[in-house]
């Protein structure tokens, strides 16, 4: 009778872990698939530390034996691991309390019922508190983490956020199959402990099933204290200690061998139990691949900085995996990722830049048919964001990179087909008058109100007051001096002349996407609303690459300033220099006597960069007014010629 009862007390055990198996892997297969051989083989080795330990010290254990193993990194599982053990303390709270009403365990029960329930109210207020001082408890997380260094920070971020969206994705969790595996499990060790007691009545240790649910979470905590020295079965026959020892290692060691079964066993079972699939679709815990990406991010959310921008993001993009960050010079952000089936661009903004980049959608749509453009995969609009996917193409470069891994030659025909295509495409037909009224509104909005701005900017206001500036060690004309290029008489009959027409607004040399396989060329991220819609706009902003080296100078991390003397490490290729003096002899040949025009709108570029780069990159604003006031030299210098 004996050993039928123990035999009867391992296998509902057994039963009992695989129920809390299935239930852990709830919390898990929200963000990926639960590796069940992984799980089982840390919970067997979790119960053997906290069998020979007190503290529960192998739930540690089963969290970074699990997590290192998972995409989701120890601190994912460790959250879960909370989350499972929280939800236990609430059964055992109430286990004690029915003994205790019951009658059942004397004075140890009745403490252990207060203690457990104590410690559940303690829990419950907890969970009051944090949702309602939830700011200040994130506030005080990132003070925390942040006293150790960047790795250690992250981890600790991590973990903080893993456990607030483990509890917060509890909406997520099946509730009805959470219960039934809960209340099976429970039923289970119920089963098990009461057999358990039959046991180790047979052997010579009269015990109830309160006894046993005393000796695991009383007291002793279920670990070798029991049979220790002044343990609760100290001094009982030796067949009982050998007994209980059983029962706590042998369902473990049950549990590494199922983990050895044959790979058709192990998948039937999971097919049997519904095991997450491996096709099935899971959410990321943080979308960032990258460590510093997702330092930023959690720095940000810790920090409540911007956050509609942190909700909007995670609702966004929690079904994808975030690559890489290509944002550049624009208010949106563009971003490499992949999802289960393929690797794209995303690029997405909120707010007015949300609808600013509704409008490049628009553009991009209704010139489909018209131009070479970047394939749109899937878009998303609403009233606060505007997203959309494009297609990525590892033979697909931006120009920059193309023209300093090929001979400049072949740079310079695909420019040429760039703007002949646009011209007979795009340009010509959709030709119309210049508008008076609106190059007005053009020279007031774009050319003095950015003026204005510079002006008013405190970072620049010394700058500004030389008379000249000393530009890496050469002396150019400031602003001040040149007030007569910005003449609205002026400006008002350089543009007259102007061709009108839909242009793409932002035809820097990275918008030109080149094929190394020689197979063609297309256009990314245009730009509306320039209001005076010139196709000189266009090759401004080409020569803003060529000319001004854009690129080059968003590479430069540093500026020195001193009195009147701007330096800073500006690096120009010969590829750069060959490229533009190609496209200057080609603008010449199409519109010789408009150059000037065209050089004017080079320097209105570098005018609506400024307010950008002042709020934006404060610390280099400098280098990007040194840019403006060397292009803006050339220009008065070709005018006067």
């Amino acid at each position: 009778m004996m050993l039928a009862f123990f035999l009867l007390a391992i296998a509902l055990v057994l039963a009992g872990h695989a129920f809390r198996l299935l239930r852990w892997e709830q919390f898990v297969r929200i963000y990926e698939r639960p590796q069940r051989g992984t799980m089982l083989r840390g919970m067997a080795g979790g119960y053997v530390i906290n069998t020979l330990l007190p503290l529960h010290l192998g739930d540690i254990f089963r969290a970074v034996f699990v997590g290192r193993r998972m995409k989701s990194g120890v601190g994912f599982a460790l959250a879960t691991v909370i989350m499972d053990r929280f939800l236990d303390v609430w059964f055992v709270a109430l286990g004690f309390a029915a003994f205790a009403l019951a009658g059942q365990g004397g004075a140890s029960a009745l403490l252990a019922a207060r203690v457990y329930l104590a410690f559940a109210v303690v829990l419950a207020v907890a969970l009051v508190v944090v949702v309602v001082l939830r700011d200040a408890i994130k506030r005080g997380c990132l003070a925390v983490c942040g006293i150790f260094n960047d790795t250690l920070k992250l981890d600790g971020m991590v973990f903080c956020w893993s456990l607030i969206n483990t509890f917060k994705d509890l909406r997520r969790v099946n509730l009805l199959r959470l219960a039934v595996n809960t209340v099976i499990m429970w039923a289970a060790y119920l089963g098990s402990y009461a057999a358990l007691a039959a046991a180790l009545t047979a052997a010579g240790q009269p015990m109830a099933l309160v006894d046993v649910f005393d000796l695991l979470f009383g007291r002793s905590a279920g670990d070798l204290r029991a049979v220790l020295p002044g343990g609760t079965l100290a001094g009982a026959p030796g067949m009982v200690q050998g007994l209980l020892l059983a029962w706590f290692l042998l369902p473990l060691a049950v549990m590494w061998l199922a983990t050895l079964l044959p790979e058709g066993v192990r998948g039937a079972v999971n097919q049997a139990t519904a095991a997450a699939p491996v096709e099935g679709s899971y959410l990321n815990l943080l979308p960032q691949a990258d460590p510093q990406d997702r330092a930023a991010f959690l720095s940000q959310y810790f920090g409540l900085q911007n956050k509609a921008w942190v909700d909007r993001f995670l609702q966004m993009n929690q079904d994808i995996t975030i690559l890489q960050d290509y944002s550049a010079g624009s208010n949106a952000t563009t971003m490499l990722c992949m999802d289960k089936t393929r690797t794209f661009y995303r690029k997405y903004a909120f707010g007015a830049d949300g609808q600013k980049l509704a409008e490049q959608l628009h553009w991009l749509r209704a010139q489909q048919d018209r131009l070479p453009l970047c394939e749109i995969l899937r878009t998303g609009e609403d009233a606060d964001c505007c997203w959309y996917d494009m297609t990525y193409d590892p033979q697909a470069v931006g120009m920059f990179r193309y023209l300093h891994s090929n001979p400049v030659e072949k740079s310079a025909a695909v420019l040429h087909a760039v703007l002949d295509t646009l011209e007979e495409k795009l340009y010509r037909p959709t030709a119309k008058a210049a508008d008076p009224e609106t190059i007005r509104q053009y020279i007031h909005t774009k050319v003095d109100g950015n003026l204005h701005k510079l002006r008013e900017a405190r970072s620049l206001h010394e700058l500004m007051e030389y008379p000249t500036l000393w530009i890496n060690g050469k002396e150019y004309r400031n602003l001040s001096q040149l007030a007569w290029l910005f003449d609205h008489d002026r400006l008002e009959k350089l543009f007259a002349r102007d061709p009108v027409a839909t242009i793409h607004g932002d035809l820097t040399i990275e918008n030109i996407i080149c094929r190394t396989d020689d197979k063609g060329w297309y256009l990314i991220d245009p730009n509306t609303g320039n209001l005076h819609e010139s196709p000189f706009l266009d090759y401004g902003k080409l020569l803003q690459s060529l000319h001004g080296g854009y690129e080059f100078m968003m590479m430069t991390p540093r500026v020195s300033v001193q009195g009147s003397h701007i330096d800073f490490a500006l690096t120009r290729s010969a590829a750069y220099d060959a490229l533009f003096a190609n496209l200057m002899a080609d603008l010449g040949r199409r519109y010789p006597d408009q150059l000037d025009s065209i050089l004017m709108h080079e320097v209105i570029h570098w005018l609506r960069l400024m307010p950008y780069k002042l709020s934006r990159d404060r610390k280099r604003a400098a280098m990007f007014y040194a840019g403006l006031v060397m292009v803006a030299n050339d220009a008065a210098d070709h005018a006067q010629r």
